[in-house]
């Protein structure tokens, strides 16, 4: 790829680019937290900048793996700056989401905390697969990138209805998002299970 051969050329790193991408997410966070308790209009360049930062994330998380395989820049700690921020990075998008709709729904900051600690809990399945000595399980359909974009799209979606004056239903989307991430990564967590528990049973 074009762009992680120069982004090698101008001294990036793999572990820096992971890391890059935790601010990414802090400031997709930060925008959504913002957005509802601004005026409309800053709002909406709020979630725009929200959405372009989830992009970038899903960028760095592409371009960190194609540096360090292509690159010849796989380290002996590279697989704990590959996946640990992103475990930081979904907290921080989720949190954000929550505690920005908590100004409309008082409730909105506990959907923040279950979709956080449910796209955790998926990385945690994924990894508990490989500790037992078992293939990588990715079954499910909320894995980290569908996340990344459906929030990215709510987001948008999001921006052009507080453009048009509609707050409530904003409020309303932003939610239907946050659902379906705690739906859709609690499914992926049973089925990662179960298929990590089939497969074992099966040895």
């Amino acid at each position: 790829m074009a762009l992680a051969a120069r982004l090698r050329a101008r001294g990036a790193t793999p572990n820096g680019i992971s890391l890059f991408a935790i601010g990414l997410s802090a400031l997709a966070g930060a925008s959504f937290f913002f957005a509802l308790r601004d005026p409309p209009h800053y709002g909406a360049a709020l979630l725009l900048f929200a959405a372009l930062c989830l992009g970038g994330r899903l960028l760095c998380n592409r371009l960190d793996g194609l540096l360090a395989r292509r690159g010849g820049m796989v380290g002996k700690a590279g697989e704990v700056y590959s996946d640990a921020p992103d475990r930081l990075a979904d907290a921080l998008v989720f949190l954000g989401v929550g505690y920005g709709l908590a100004a409309w729904l008082p409730w909105a900051s506990d959907l923040g905390w279950a979709a956080s600690l449910l796209a955790v809990g998926t990385a945690y399945v994924r990894v508990l697969g490989l500790a037992c000595g078992l293939r990588e399980h990715d079954e499910g359909p909320m894995p980290r990138r569908t996340r990344m974009i459906a929030t990215a799209i709510a987001a948008l979606l999001s921006a052009v209805g507080l453009a048009l004056g509609h707050p409530i239903v904003v409020a309303w989307l932003l939610l239907a998002a946050l659902g379906a991430v705690i739906v859709g990564a609690a499914w992926t967590i049973g089925l990662r299970l179960r298929a990590i528990v089939r497969e074992l049973e099966a040895r």
